[in-house]
């Protein structure tokens, strides 16, 4: 029991020291090396995620993730929460959305999406991570979907009332 809330404070610790507050020193202590991020493990995993993080927080410099919820067990830690942050900064291509999209203006908009992130936590380091990022209404919410109004994470998760949708 003790061991799987040690994993747990130890993803709690990376998330607000590098992603709330952009401490990359703290990878180093928190982050194995030989870190596996989507399946994708290459040497380097402490540059890799330096880079990472860095081209979040420099397109969003008030990048904030809020854990709403937390599992653990054994080595696993999954963490379901929100991200919010302003546009202010370019979003470089190859990471995040940007593998998609490309290099991304700065917009000045905010957004606030959900996401559930799975670690794996072995000698006191994160080794590997997945996630479901909710992009798609990221990228609403910068008016970077065509087509599209922006909308709110809180319209987002409206309840559609049965009698207003179309008969079928």
């Amino acid at each position: 029991m003790a061991f799987e809330q040690d994993n747990g404070a130890i993803v709690r610790r990376f998330l607000d020291l590098v992603w709330n507050h952009g401490e990359l020193s703290a990878i180093d202590d928190l982050v194995d090396d030989n870190f596996t991020n989507f399946g994708v493990r290459r040497k380097g995993g402490h540059a890799g995620m330096r880079h990472i993080v860095t081209v979040w927080r420099t397109a969003f410099p008030d990048l904030h993730f809020e854990v709403q919820e937390e599992i653990v067990h054994d080595d696993k830690v999954v963490t379901r929460g929100l991200m919010r942050g302003t546009h202010l900064g370019e979003f470089q291509q190859g990471v995040g959305p940007g593998r998609i999209m490309g290099t991304m203006a700065p917009t000045g908009r905010s957004f606030e999406a959900d996401q559930i992130h799975i670690w794996r936590v072995q000698g006191g380091k994160i080794v590997e991570h997945s996630a479901s990022r909710n992009d798609l209404l990221l990228l609403n919410q910068l008016g970077l979907v065509s087509g599209t109004q922006p909308m709110t994470e809180a319209t987002w998760r409206k309840p559609v009332a049965p009698s207003s949708l179309p008969p079928g």
